[in-house]
């Protein structure tokens, strides 16, 4: 099989898997409160197996597309802490060092632009492009010139915020980019329904009880658009008390407290089944509170130069984890993606990904090159 066939594959199975994410509302929020900025997030999925990446500065990249496309290609300038699941460069979300938080939630509405003369980067990837490149959502909004999201059947929207407290919801919808911000973003929510649908509902005191995503974005709403918290440290306890009034039991896996202004990622990871035959066994059941981890910004070394660091998301760790953080390896790579690969195909999920497709993927950063001073 050449390489333009199994990337073919493998992006039509990172689509598949993006696509099933519409089995679950995720939501996001942003807090501002005092001296204070908070973005939160909840992961409302099948499996929470994964890792948080430490993604370096002064590497070169050609994006993971099908090579039909004219694939975008970029040094980043900015280190990032990531979450990633299905392979390194693909992360459901993160925050980069300059305070840039970029996350996704499905959208069954989107419609990504037809193709045309900008670079192509697959849904997901677009993510890390903009980690790797920006500071503000402004240059966000401005990269949609050069680039276009190419995917098929990934349908993502995404809320995007700034260390200057900026938020902007993001979505693509008849082929187009449609931005919400400033005064046209009057609460800094986003879950699984339109900007434009969630607002008339909140506004409307609309039916949330037959839709799981306008209720996530209304019961998330009417708390982060008044919070309530005395100091930084109860803040952070109140962004979590937030996810969890609209978490979904045992479907949710990750949640997610960027402390933009402290430069810190709290997040908790709950339990995935274990699978024996049809059965899905939970061994702990809600209402249970996992510990919380903490990677601090401070620290970390972000230059190419250096070795690249990762955390086991489900590792028994409490507390700040940056001491815990083990070097990456294509091996450890290749280990995640088998894992969350191997539980979609037992999960029920017509998904399966053949060895040199694995191989393929796990491999790919190593097409990445360092430039060092």
């Amino acid at each position: 099989m050449n390489n333009r066939i199994i990337l073919f594959f493998v992006a039509a199975i990172i689509i598949v898997v993006f696509s099933i994410n519409a089995l679950n509302a995720c939501t996001t929020f942003v807090i501002h409160q005092k001296n204070l900025l908070l973005f939160g997030r909840n992961l409302d999925w099948p499996t929470g197996t994964g890792l948080a990446m430490i993604n370096q500065r002064n590497l070169e990249k050609v994006a993971l597309i099908d090579s039909s496309e004219k694939p975008a290609k970029w040094i980043s300038k900015f280190g990032s802490i990531t979450f990633n699941q299905v392979g390194r460069d693909l992360p459901y979300g993160g925050m980069n060092e300059n305070g840039l938080v970029v996350e996704q939630m499905t959208l069954d509405q989107t419609v990504y632009p037809s193709r045309d003369n900008r670079s192509g980067i697959g849904a997901c990837q677009w993510i890390q492009y903009q980690l790797d490149n920006y500071s503000t959502i402004e240059e966000v909004i401005q990269s949609n010139t050069i680039l276009r999201i190419v995917d098929g059947i990934a349908k993502l929207h995404f809320l995007v915020c700034d260390r200057s407290g900026h938020t902007v919801s993001i979505e693509f919808l008849n082929g187009k980019m449609v931005c919400h911000t400033e005064s046209d973003l009057p609460v800094q929510v986003l879950a699984n329904s339109t900007y434009a649908e969630s607002m008339i509902c909140y506004n409307d005191n609309g039916d949330t009880q037959s839709n799981r995503s306008l209720y996530n974005f209304v019961t998330a709403a009417h708390q982060v658009k008044h919070p309530d918290f005395p100091d930084d440290t109860s803040a952070i306890s109140y962004a979590f008390s937030v996810l969890h009034s609209v978490s979904q039991g045992l479907a949710t896996k990750w949640s997610i407290v960027y402390d933009i202004t402290n430069m810190k990622v709290h997040f908790k990871i709950f339990e995935t089944p274990t699978i024996v035959g049809e059965q899905k066994i939970f061994t702990k059941q809600p209402p249970y509170d996992p510990v919380t981890k903490i990677v601090d910004f401070k620290g970390l070394n972000f230059d190419c130069s250096a070795k690249m660091k990762v955390l086991d998301l489900n590792c028994d760790i409490e507390g700040i984890v940056n001491q815990s953080l083990t070097d990456y390896s294509t091996d450890i790579n290749k280990e995640f993606i088998a894992k969350a690969f191997t539980f979609f195909k037992n999960w029920g999920i017509p998904i399966d990904l053949k060895e040199p497709e694995l191989v393929y993927l796990a491999k790919y950063p190593e097409s990445f090159r360092c430039f060092t001073k």
